[in-house]
């Protein structure tokens, strides 16, 4: 079922395009026009890649745990399958944030910013540091938690994961998790994998600890009822 991402209307980015295309819904912002034909070619080429794979491994689609790589996969499989293996959960818990990588990837060579929201998966190759609006749920007195996310000489990623926000398979009770990661596909999976493991208040401090020794990782956000945690490279803005 489609959801208003109301949200998009915040971006203060000089341009910004939607695409859609089946299941998959881009936001994409730049300093620069990007071509919505280009767009929407690299979003299906990539998601036919994915839809192709599954029809002949159909495994990868409902699997819930690792599994082995498989080099006859296309590159964006195989980052899906490497990524399930580093977080522990199936392959196809990071779709969102391979499709924002990999088309990410790609516009970047005509623009020198590119942010690509998928679904609240986030790819971002930025210049400046950004504000991010992070969306807490109704059980929240302020459910918006306003961001400050420094820029990086490398491309990174950004995801969340919630157990009552969004239709996404989720095993934790975590109002919201939220990853900033190497990549997109990595804080993907890691949202999930690490918001899976919130299910009472004592858990968030175990998973504080794991994330601090995780090299992947580089912040992490914990809201769970009412209460806030944060780590690393995530600042509250004001």
């Amino acid at each position: 079922m489609y959801q208003e991402r109301f949200y998009r209307n915040w971006s203060p980015s000089a341009w910004s395009l939607e695409v859609s295309h089946k299941e998959s819904d881009l936001f994409i912002a730049s300093d620069k026009p990007i071509d919505r034909s280009l767009a929407y070619e690299l979003l299906k080429k990539y998601y036919e890649e994915i839809e192709k794979y599954i029809k002949g491994n159909p495994l990868f689609f409902t699997s819930l745990s690792p599994l082995e790589q498989d080099n006859g996969a296309p590159p964006i499989v195989k980052d899906m399958i490497d990524c399930s293996n580093v977080t522990g959960i199936g392959p196809f818990a990071s779709v969102a944030g391979a499709v924002a990588l990999y088309v990410g990837k790609e516009l970047s060579r005509y623009s020198n910013e590119i942010i690509i929201e998928n679904g609240g998966d986030i790819f971002l190759n930025i210049a400046k540091d950004k504000i991010v609006g992070v969306y807490l749920g109704e059980r929240f007195s302020q459910p918006v938690l306003s961001l400050r996310i420094k820029h990086r000489e490398y491309a990174f990623g950004i995801a969340s994961s919630s157990a009552y926000i969004g239709h996404s398979l989720n095993f934790g009770r975590a109002d919201l998790v939220t990853v900033i990661a190497k990549d997109a596909v990595l804080a993907d999976g890691f949202a999930t994998a690490l918001s899976n493991q919130i299910k009472k208040e004592k858990d968030i401090e175990a998973v504080l600890e794991r994330v601090k020794q995780n090299l992947f990782i580089e912040g992490l956000l914990i809201a769970f009822e009412g209460h806030i945690a944060l780590w690393g490279a995530l600042e509250l803005n004001g």
